[in-house]
């Protein structure tokens, strides 16, 4: 995709885009080279897409109008989702016309990131094993300004949330604790991060025995993925994301009882190094840490047991009263690991499919959202709607973390009753100091979807919070 200077009407050998909003007028120079009125033809209702083939009048085979609806009522997020049904009618390469998806609340500028971005998020599916993916159309857009940082921009954001795609639609006996952290070392290679990877041993001396308990019953190795990044001073605070990076979960010995799906329980990491490569490439002046804890949750005879106690990072004792509330352990070392082990850490974000609590209540519609920090948490919220992204808050009381008592350790990993996925954010922040500031996501319901896989959920809000720090 780059930047095209000439005009449809004129030349060109592309097919044409042009956006319409209703009430617009149709371009009468393409009815006068038609020899015929079109605009009978086109609608322009929200989402609506209208093919006219030239049939040789024209440089070009055919004329896309993409339906706008109402000027006034367009918005980011609208155009995002319009844009997005492009790529199932390109068969050939085309050319867009951005003046004409200008609009009171988006610029010529922003429509060329977002269209960059949309289209390719669109054009995205899941790879084939052993297959090839089909290329999609190319697009060039047509504009009278310079809009190549703008496109440049756009496909930045493109390429980390579909980074996050893959990672998480890799099938698990691929894409295990030692492949993330193979993929985790190319990227940063590639951007200039400087990337550490705590291997099993490593993590033994730093004392990480929530992840070396989930890891038990499995033949995989865990490790933890430390990137770093510094766009900002030295002296400069750093925000740490840390994800989740179950690479599978069976459950342990809490077996679940339908494992399908459970690939997706490392979209959390998948999402942090997503938002990683995004913060990269576009060279944010801020300072940035990403950690992602790896493992696979298994059983054999060594797999860690109901009512088994272990020591995390932190110091404290967990006693297991259920091996299928493993990712808060696996994310409690990272946590302290950030705080401890990281320079200067102020502010931490972690993401995780944490509890099916979270996706009962709010569906494949919104993150649950959970902070220590109304600052913090109001910068954040400002991210989230500059990135088109949902979220809901949920609370963290006392009452929750009391359903964390335990007789024989400092706290249990599940509590009892109702309210999971704050009881859930409860336990993870035992383990965040003050004065850090700290936000939770709970993805369960927002990291997959059944007909297309994983949705890179979370990487352009968590990017953009980095951005604005």
């Amino acid at each position: 995709m780059k930047q095209c200077a000439y005009s449809c009407c004129r030349e060109g050998k592309r097919d044409a885009i042009i956006p319409v909003y209703e009430k617009d007028t149709v371009c009468e120079a393409m009815g006068v080279h038609l020899e015929y009125d079109i605009t009978a033809l086109v609608d322009t209702s929200y989402g609506k897409v209208t093919i006219i083939h030239t049939l040789g009048k024209l440089p070009f085979a055919k004329l896309i109008f993409l339906g706008m609806g109402k000027r006034e009522e367009m918005t980011s997020a609208k155009m995002r989702e319009v844009f997005g049904r492009l790529p199932k009618y390109l068969k050939e390469p085309a050319s867009l016309v951005v003046k004409h998806a200008v609009c009171e609340e988006v610029d010529l500028h922003q429509v060329a990131a977002l269209f960059a971005e949309s289209y390719t998020l669109s054009a995205y599916h899941e790879q084939r094993v052993g297959k090839e993916n089909e290329p999609y159309a190319d697009v060039d857009l047509i504009a009278t300004e310079d809009i190549s940082a703008d496109i440049e921009r756009g496909l930045a954001y493109a390429a980390g949330i579909n980074f996050a795609k893959d990672l998480a639609n890799t099938p698990a006996n691929i894409m295990t604790p030692e492949r993330l952290s193979a993929e985790a070392a190319e990227m940063a290679e590639r951007y200039g991060i400087e990337c550490r990877i705590l291997d099993q041993k490593q993590l033994a001396q730093l004392g990480a025995g929530a992840l070396l308990a989930v890891s038990q019953g499995s033949d995989q190795s865990p490790c933890m993925i430390v990137l770093r990044y510094q766009g900002d001073a030295p002296d400069a605070p750093y925000t740490a994301l840390v994800g989740k990076g179950l690479t599978f979960d069976a459950g342990g010995y809490n077996i679940k009882s339908n494992s399908y799906g459970m690939k997706y329980d490392m979209c959390g990491g998948a999402d942090v190094l997503g938002a990683m490569e995004i913060i990269a490439a576009n060279r944010f002046k801020s300072n940035v840490i990403a950690i992602v804890p790896a493992s696979e949750n298994l059983i054999n005879g060594s797999a860690y047991k109901p009512q088994d106690v272990i020591t995390t990072m932190s110091g404290k004792t967990v006693e297991i009263a259920n091996t299928d509330a493993e990712g808060r352990l696996i994310l409690c070392d990272a946590l302290t690991y950030a705080q401890k082990h990281m320079h200067n850490v102020t502010r931490i974000v972690d993401i995780a499919t944490l509890t099916g609590a979270c996706a009962r209540a709010l569906g494949g519609v919104y993150t649950g959202v959970f902070a220590n920090d109304e600052a913090f948490y109001e910068q954040f919220v400002q991210a989230l709607k500059e990135s088109d992204e949902r979220g809901w808050r949920l609370p963290l009381a006392q009452e929750y973390r009391d359903s964390l008592k335990s007789n024989s350790a400092d706290l249990k990993n599940v509590g009892k009753g109702s309210g999971g996925a704050s009881v859930a954010a409860c336990f993870l922040q035992e383990f965040i100091e003050e004065p850090v500031a700290w936000i939770h996501l709970d993805i369960a319901g927002v990291a997959d979807k059944e007909e297309s896989g994983a949705t890179g959920a979370m990487v352009r809000t968590m990017a953009n919070l980095c951005r604005n720090k």
